[in-house]
């Protein structure tokens, strides 16, 4: 057994915000978890309205739910004035989807005001999704068009620029109809083995962002899509079965994992009135495996596109004829580590771009020339941009959303774009979300914010200043007041290399400094995956409150890797996961267990997923933890996806040593305190066979645990009596384990 032994060497505390509510009064009841989670949940953040920018930016459109449940009435909102009126009529095309799909009046009703808007982006059609068909409305004319007819399932549909077609995939091959419904198939290969427009597993996962399945891009002039064409012959398949019914249903899905082959994918550019496809030739990598990570046009119609080697140490922004196929490297990003992939150009009237680059170890906003040369930075400083919200070229300014005055706060900021300087368009302390029109002059933009003490708010704001115009809503938790509620403390924790770890501290309910209290930690610990922020906590946090009312004292710390403060942050974590992590994490612990007031010889620790991981490796690799909880555990990382874990471990051959060290297989004899493992059955993305692996690796070694499983849930237990009976199962442990 390896233990951790540093020397701990008390940092300063440094309390950056103090929760300020109400004390407990008379009338306060006891948190129970059935107010958390569960059906019948309380909701313990504001209610904040959604709001879509439209064209032009001028105006947003503002859904309001029907009191009679039957749908969203939307409103078109006069962003300047806050003048409000109804979008659209609903009721002509209730009467439409009556009379053309013999709906009952009830149904037609709530299908023509669905809680989300396909527009054209001319917004004068909407498209729908109707009876395994495509159909759009015509506002105007107020006609229903059925755009498509058939048995199987159109997915992943989008209107061309003009707003005068879509395209869609359909059996993993991509289409265009118009608008009469005239349909042309732009390609005829679609398979199980081979994807056209639409991305598989991994890519959506680790590349495009999860949930996001789209791989087919319109260029400006309507009359090309560029499009992915994945080639999933070589990767294993891995199964996911549904145990619930009496004849298990199996989900059987390409997933590679570590070192496996990855899809095969290339770049097309089909014509949208049909006759071919041009295929776009990257050059330069011979037979390497490459990932193209991102896909664009420019406003020209030249085709952008991203390529990265299989262990993303590279970067390279190409640009591509689409006549012809021929591309160019316009520039190249390199790292020691990896290179993170990075979002489009955003292009300008002169041809040239805006970039972000991690390149000083800090993301950071960059202006290139159509050459690719570099005319300026925007940005620079050790803070980071986190996104890049919007460009204003008349106003001669970009938008910017980072960590301007603090790693675990987020700023929104006006940038010029010949690099004067930023100016902080968002002054309270906190965590600010931006939404931004997409084009027009920028007048106003819509601030989302919080901080640890203050629940979420929505406000319109001018663009030059930050100024606010308007409360858009936000702001009241009623239910909080009903219960007791001990301040969370944001501080940080200095490790014995002079870095600060980022922690949030929530002392038990009635703090006694004069008691000695238990204590529990919850951690993610992943590269640049932040769980400290200077932000509003919602049910997250009142699941702390509550650990808090039985007399435990709660500390959620970030690891260095995880820390947010840029990707030189994470770069300790290259080939070998878990050791800096816990060394982290251990010195945090000591530093809670010094404290008068905690029996550090009854700390706990639990997380989800990496947190899973960390929770298992600090269980089996040292001795300050009497309990852990590991949810949907990594447990060895060749069982993980290709992509992700090469991105920081490389690949086993190339790295076998740093897999064998990280695993916690063959530490499972070592194990330490009590352990809970969770896991849901069907989850597709961490698979089960991790837990049940561990299990069998801890019941050889003759170690007890436990273990709880939720059938029908995946990564995540979402269902409401599911989430209620796993915190239920979790305070369980927690309380029989550390002894409040």
């Amino acid at each position: 057994m390896l233990k951790i032994l540093r020397p701990w060497r008390l940092g300063p505390f440094v309390l950056l915000v103090l929760l300020a509510l109400q004390p407990a009064t008379a009338q306060q009841e006891p948190l129970e978890l059935q107010h958390i989670y569960g059906p019948d949940a309380l909701d313990f953040s504001p209610d904040l309205p959604r709001i879509r920018w439209l064209p032009g930016g001028l105006d947003y459109l503002h859904p309001e739910d029907n009191e009679d449940g039957a749908g969203t009435s939307w409103m078109f909102v006069d962003a300047a004035t806050g003048d409000a009126e109804p979008f659209y009529d609903p009721r002509p095309l209730a009467e439409a989807l009556e009379g053309q799909l013999r709906l009952d009046a009830e149904d037609a009703a709530a299908r023509a005001r669905p809680g989300s808007l396909r527009l054209a982006p001319d917004t004068d059609r909407l498209l729908l999704r109707l009876a395994s068909d495509l159909f759009v409305w015509d506002f105007s004319a107020e006609t229903l068009t059925r755009l498509t007819h058939g048995p199987e399932d159109e997915e992943l549909a989008r209107f061309s620029p003009d707003s005068r077609s879509v395209a869609f995939v359909r059996d993993a091959d991509l289409y265009v109809v118009d608008l009469a419904g005239d349909e042309v198939r732009l390609t005829t290969n679609g398979g199980e083995n081979t994807l056209n427009g639409k991305l598989d597993w991994v890519y959506q996962e680790e590349i495009y962002g999860r949930g996001n399945y789209h791989a087919h891009w319109w260029s400006p002039d309507s009359r090309r899509i560029a499009f992915l064409q994945s080639d999933e012959r070589d990767v294993p398949r891995f199964t996911v079965v549904d145990h619930v019914p009496f004849r298990p249903p199996l989900e059987v899905y390409p997933y590679p994992k570590a070192g496996d082959p990855n899809p095969r994918v290339r770049l097309g550019v089909a014509r949208a009135s049909g006759g071919g496809v041009t295929w776009i030739d990257p050059g330069l990598y011979g037979h390497a495996e490459i990932l193209i990570v991102n896909v664009t046009f420019s406003p020209d119609g030249d085709v952008w596109y991203q390529v990265q080697d299989r262990r993303q140490t590279f970067l390279d922004l190409h640009r591509a004829d689409p006549d012809i196929g021929k591309s160019e490297r316009v520039l190249r990003e390199e790292s020691h580590a990896w290179v993170n992939v990075l979002g489009p150009p955003r292009f300008l009237e002169d041809g040239g771009f805006l970039w972000l680059s991690e390149r000083t170890g800090f993301q950071h906003v960059y202006r290139y020339d159509n050459d690719g040369e570099l005319v300026n930075p925007l940005t620079e400083g050790r803070w980071e941009v986190r996104s890049l919200n919007a460009v204003d070229e008349a106003a001669e300014s970009a938008y910017v959303s980072g960590t301007y005055r603090s790693a675990i706060g987020a700023d929104v900021l006006r940038v010029a774009l010949d690099g004067a300087g930023p100016t902080l368009l968002t002054e309270e302390p906190g965590s600010h979300r931006a939404s931004f029109p997409e084009d027009g002059p920028i007048e106003h933009w819509i601030a989302t914010s919080s901080d640890l003490h203050t629940p979420t708010t929505m406000t319109l704001r001018r663009a030059d200043d930050g100024e606010t115009v308007r409360e858009l809503g936000g702001g009241e938790v009623p239910d909080i007041e009903r219960f007791e509620v001990s301040p969370p403390e944001l501080l940080t924790i200095e490790t014995s290399d002079g870095v600060d770890l980022a922690a949030m501290l929530i002392r038990p309910h009635g703090f006694d400094p004069a008691r000695v209290y238990p204590a529990w930690v919850h951690v993610y610990g992943g590269p640049h995956a932040q769980q400290v922020r200077d932000g509003w906590q919602g049910s997250r946090g009142m699941w702390f409150q509550y650990l808090a009312q039985q007399g435990i004292a709660v500390l959620v710390v970030d690891n260095r890797i995880a820390s947010g403060r840029g990707v030189e942050s994470t770069w300790p974590v290259y080939r070998n996961f878990g050791e800096q992590e816990l060394i982290d994490l251990v010195e945090a612990v000591d530093w809670l267990g010094t404290k008068p007031w905690v029996d550090a010889e009854r700390i706990g620790l639990d997380g989800w997923s990496f947190g899973g991981y960390m929770t298992l490796f600090a269980l089996t690799r040292s001795d300050r933890f009497r309990a852990g909880i590991a949810g949907g555990s990594v447990v060895d990382w060749r069982a993980y996806d290709s992509i992700y874990t090469e991105r920081y471990m490389s690949t086993p051959d190339d790295n076998p040593d740093g897999y064998d060290r990280t695993s916690v297989l063959e530490t499972a004899g070592d194990l330490h305190g009590d352990l809970l493992i969770i896991h849901g059955t069907m989850d597709d993305n961490v698979h089960m066979q991790n837990t049940l692996q561990m299990a069998w690796k801890l019941q050889k070694a003759g170690k007890p645990f436990e273990m709880m499983l939720y059938p029908k849930s995946r990564h995540g237990v979402t269902d409401p009596d599911l989430s209620l009976h796993l915190r239920e199962t979790m305070a369980r442990f927690i309380l029989k384990t550390i002894e409040p």
